[in-house]
Parts: C-alpha cells; structure tokens; sequence
C-alpha cells in the first residue's frame, strides 16, 4: 500500500487574498478553483473556505470534509509547487460526494493541474 503525501493546508489570510487577485478562477455548479503559482515553496498549499450563508457550523464542515476528502483522493496526481483554494458554492450543501469529487476533478484537469500517474 502506497503511503500518500501530506496535504498541506493554506491558513494565513494574507495568501487567501493574494491567490484571489492574482489567481486564476475555475467555476463549476459546486466549486470555484482558485490557483496561483508557488514560487516560495516546492509543496502545493491547499485552503477550503465555506461561507456562512451555506449554513450552520455543522453543515459547512460536512460540506469542508466532502472536499478535503474528494481533494485527498485526487492529491497524489496534483503537481507541485501551487497555491489552491477550493470555495464551495450554494449548491454544495446538497451535492452528492460523487458530484463534488467529479467536479473538483474537471476543474482540476482544467487548470492543469494533474500530472501523470506515477
């Protein structure tokens, strides 16, 4: 069994708020993409934000661990040295697990961002 790699979460709001001008968007009917270049680090820094107006605290954590697990499944064949953060939109408060995962996958692929299977 292949040991996966450790997804490193972006937490500082200075980096939201550079990714989200300077980035490039990526929309979907759940999920914006947001990617920039990361020229400091080699590793790819990922954040998922969920607005309050999604719901409780309850729902928009199911709706943040949803992501965080479509994006681990897919991690392993995301390039390196990247800055992403993942904005779930209204209609992933009832999205299937599959939708999200299909859709983070395309947009993903649309930004590409995914390498070769190694």
């Amino acid at each position: 069994m292949e040991k996966t790699k450790k997804i490193l979460s972006l937490k500082e709001n200075h980096l939201f708020q550079k990714v989200y001008k300077k980035g490039k968007s990526y929309v979907s009917s759940t999920l914006v993409l947001y990617v920039l270049k990361n020229y400091d680090r080699k590793h790819t820094l990922v954040g998922i934000t969920v607005r309050k107006n999604r719901g409780g605290a309850v729902i928009r954590n199911r709706i943040r661990r949803k992501i965080k697990e479509a994006y681990r499944i897919l991690s392993p064949f995301v390039k390196d040295g990247f800055i992403i953060v993942i904005v779930a939109r209204t209609a992933c408060k009832n999205a299937h697990f599959t939708v999200i995962q299909d859709e983070l996958y395309a947009l993903l692929k649309k930004a590409a961002l995914l390498g070769d299977t190694e």
